[in-house]
């Protein structure tokens, strides 16, 4: 009798098992039926993945998947994908991203992809996350800390770093060593970030510090877990918002916060003033701790100060960190460009007294060209994303985008579309000349975003990336070590370029230097 219980039980138990899991099986055919009952084409999603399958199995970067979309859809100016559950469309044509990032701005305010500030993280509600009234007061009370008054104030910070990164390729040099400027650059953009976006100096280049560990793990997780968690925030934010789960490892958030929390009661308590990013924030929470910033909820707290701070790492390391990397790269492999910038910058410093002035930098020309070549080429960011905020009927179409909807643009796809930049594959900086940059369509190259979302430290950004090039190569020719994967993989785990193995240059000092 009681084994005829227990089968009963059991079988009870597989039953249910078995309709629950038909029955999720049968929702997700359904929401992966939300294109194609929408007439609009676009890959095979896989239960219950969707289309980021490599992505969770870590055989693919974030946004490669939606990216690859555009060569196999290439005659179509938009194609539906899935983020497990949730659909994305995929936008190809330039002119409608236009409208998407530029002139329908107000239908498509947020970033969409899940936001560490709706769970409480205390340092996610920056202005990369956040979106509506307090996302234009922020933005528009932060602007003046990316003029150019305050990058040239900001300017002597940057300077002592590059020259401390020059050391480190002293160093190397006198040791007999090949330098990888992947771990390199990142060392020299996260102090540039700690001292400039946190007011504290780590001495980074001469020593691990925790400091840069937790900031560069902030980025690219060391672990199989905190990795999958951030690709499934990425992309099936949905979730995350309605469970509550942390995107970032809370000992990150805890050392920041604390950092920025102890670096603002130092400077109060003596009364200490650092010409810095912090700074500035200190200074706009002072100003309006007695008043509200547009209505009560958008008070600017020390919390959004800790939590802009944080917008400072966005802006200046990862972005400022790869296209340093990449751009020593491809002048390692075009010697004949790589002289130029050389020629360039000797120039400009003799009319300078050979001092590395603010001013001289940004005289450098063809060297920002160089990096835009860089940029077309080796985006920062692959992608961008937006999430509808009310219905928005696609121009030229019958397509009507719902409200909620993700919307993916793939910036790298597009600035490697061989009928927007010819022979995209070859590295050309004449490219982005600055009487043709100027005549370039919008949303042809998007490194920085584009639109009123476009990243506020994108001069900060030139001036990062640039700074320890041009010094090092005013002393050193770069050759590419055989150690340097070719043809460079990207790693899978990384939420910008990262390259697979690194790259490694060797320094070759240009007395010795083949001319």
């Amino acid at each position: 009798m009681a084994v005829l219980q227990l089968t009963s039980i059991l079988h009870e138990i597989f039953l249910l098992g078995f309709v629950s899991l038909l029955l999720v099986y049968v929702w997700f055919k359904y929401r992966f039926s939300y294109w194609a009952r929408r007439g609009v084409q676009g890959p095979k999603p896989e239960f219950p993945f969707g289309n980021v399958k490599e992505v969770i199995q870590r055989k693919k970067q974030f946004f490669q998947p939606f990216c690859d979309t555009y060569f196999q859809y290439k005659n179509l100016p938009y194609v539906g994908v899935y983020s497990f559950h949730t659909p994305v469309l995929c936008i190809h044509d330039p002119d409608l991203a236009k409208h998407i990032l530029i002139k329908d701005f107000d239908h498509f305010q947020s970033h969409g992809i899940f936001s560490s500030a709706s769970v409480g993280e205390p340092l996610g509600g920056h202005i990369f996350n956040i979106a509506g009234p307090k996302w234009r007061t922020i933005r528009t009370k932060i602007s003046p800390a990316f003029t150019p008054t305050k990058l040239k104030s900001f300017f002597p910070l940057v300077d002592k770093i590059a020259s401390q990164a020059v050391e480190y390729g002293d160093a190397h040099y006198a040791e007999g060593k090949s330098i990888n400027f992947s771990e390199f650059y990142a060392k020299y953009a996260m102090e540039i970030v700690g001292s400039v976006g946190f007011g504290v100096e780590n001495d980074g280049l001469k020593k691990e510090t925790e400091f840069y560990q937790r900031g560069n793990e902030y980025f690219v997780p060391t672990s199989i877990y905190w990795t999958v968690i951030r690709a499934i925030s990425f992309f099936a934010p949905n979730i995350f918002n309605k469970m509550g789960v942390n995107r970032t490892n809370p000992a990150i958030n805890n050392f920041f916060y604390d950092l920025v929390k102890d670096t603002v009661s130092f400077r109060e308590k003596n009364n200490y003033y650092r010409n810095d990013f912090l700074q500035t924030l200190i200074e706009l929470q002072k100003g309006e701790s007695e008043k509200p910033v547009g209505d009560g909820s958008n008070q600017f707290t020390f919390t959004d100060v800790a939590a802009n701070t944080m917008l400072y790492m966005f802006a200046g390391y990862e972005t400022s960190a790869t296209t340093g990397m990449f751009a020593a790269y491809e002048m390692a492999r075009n010697p004949e460009i790589q002289d130029r910038v050389r020629k360039e910058v000797q120039t400009i410093l003799a009319k300078h007294n050979g001092q590395f002035t603010y001013e001289a930098q940004n005289e450098m020309t063809y060297t920002n060209m160089v990096l835009d070549e860089t940029m077309r080429i080796h985006p920062p960011l692959r992608a961008l994303f937006r999430r509808c905020n009310k219905d928005y009927k696609l121009p030229d179409s019958d397509l009507v985008i719902e409200n909620g909807t993700l919307v993916f643009i793939p910036i790298q796809s597009i600035q490697m579309d061989p009928d927007i930049f010819e022979d995209p594959e070859r590295f050309d900086p004449e490219r982005f000349a600055p009487e043709k940059k100027a005549k370039m369509h919008p949303c042809h190259w998007m490194p920085f975003g584009e639109g009123p979302r476009k990243c506020l430290g994108l001069r900060q950004g030139y001036i990062q990336s640039k700074m320890a090039l041009v010094k090092l190569l005013t002393k050193y020719e770069f050759t590419l070590d055989k150690k340097t994967n070719e043809p460079l993989q990207i790693k899978p785990t990384s939420l910008a370029c990262a390259a697979e193995g690194g790259v490694w240059i060797n320094l070759k000092p240009l007395e010795n230097a083949s001319k």
